[in-house]
């Protein structure tokens, strides 16, 4: 693997006291096969500060994130103290990876308000890193206040790093701007390198390396010998972010999907049988071992920006269970090519 790319895995740490030793168990197999950072999704539970709790005090040297948590329904002053917690216990691992989630997810899952996305992730980035680095916090913005002052006692060797989960140029430019990194999700092969133009466009404007922002994409796996089972799987998957009005602007302006007026009035389910199999194709790539999304036009040349793939393992019921990590027999990054092909 290029010296410019890093492998990081999707994960949560189970559901029971009885799924936990066998998950950390996992994870830590992941930081011995090479993972170099550990993800945690919020949406509707597990709570990811929590999970990334347990992995603090059970790994060694994996970067942990949260892949990625709504900044709307944690205020930023939370979300400091969560982050400098995490990155306590992990000796300076913290990622915050932050999003702006949906209006479903805000306004009617939480009742939070869903306002000025973009403006608020300024304003809620601008507060955490003055918490994060100065342990003091005076600002007033059009979304956000904040007049606070932390009593932590701070030890790690590093603030946690901030990452912004972005698809569209005004997202994409912000990170740019102001975040240590970037996260893409669900973005074709013909979305990234204009969505790599727009970080770099907002990089310029701040005044920053382009090349010192990370960008990390999230890519799906599946690993069966069921093809159809895997693909039917993926395709439900994908169906369900139709829903979200900001995937499906950045897919149409790649022409990779149609409008999600095509799933006005669906279920998830049911827009799972409206997706077209061109637009499935498009976000997946199949090999031998599985229905993989292929973010071929990254660049690996070390002028580009630094890479971060992050492995998150689809699954279906109709599926058999299965281990979530890439067989232990490709320890080698020369074995990991055949199953995440660049």
């Amino acid at each position: 693997m290029p010296s410019n790319q890093k492998l990081g895995l999707q994960t949560n740490v189970g559901v029971g006291a009885d799924a936990l030793p066998a998950r950390l168990a996992l994870i830590r197999e992941a930081e011995d096969l090479g993972y170099t950072s550990l993800w945690i999704a919020e949406v509707s539970g597990p709570d990811a500060f929590v999970s990334l709790a347990a992995l603090a005090v059970n790994t060694r040297k994996a970067e942990l994130a949260t892949g990625v948590i709504p900044i709307q329904i944690r205020t930023p002053g939370a979300m400091a103290m969560g982050f400098l917690t995490i990155n306590e216990l992990s000796g300076g691992r913290a990622i915050a990876g932050l999003g702006v989630s949906s209006p479903i997810i805000v306004e009617r899952w939480h009742g939070a308000s869903y306002r000025k996305p973009v403006t608020a992730m300024r304003e809620c980035v601008t507060i955490m890193r003055q918490l994060l680095t100065e342990g003091r916090s005076k600002f007033q913005g059009e979304v956000y206040k904040s007049d606070f002052k932390l009593s932590m006692r701070i030890t790690a060797p590093r603030p946690p790093k901030i990452y912004l989960a972005g698809l569209n140029a005004p997202m994409l430019r912000l990170a740019g701007e102001v975040a240590d990194g970037v996260l893409m999700n669900y973005s074709p092969p013909g979305a990234i390198a204009p969505m790599v133009q727009h970080i770099g466009e907002g990089a310029k404007a701040a005044g920053r390396d382009p090349s010192a922002i990370d960008v990390g994409i999230y890519i799906r796996m599946c690993i069966t010998e069921e093809e159809d089972k895997a693909v039917d799987s993926f395709r439900r998957e994908l169906a369900g972010y139709a829903f979200v009005d900001t995937t499906t602007r950045c897919s149409r302006a790649t022409d990779s999907r149609p409008s999600s007026t095509r799933y006005a009035g669906c279920g998830r389910k049911a827009s799972a049988t409206r997706l077209p199999e061109p637009s499935r194709k498009r976000h997946a790539a199949r090999s031998r071992y599985s229905g993989t999304p292929n973010p071929a036009a990254i660049s690996s040349r070390d002028s580009a920006p630094p890479v971060l793939r992050i492995q998150w393992s689809f699954r279906s019921d109709r599926l058999p269970p299965r281990r979530a990590i890439i067989p232990t027999q490709c320890a080698r990054w020369p074995e990991l090519e055949r199953y995440l092909p660049l």
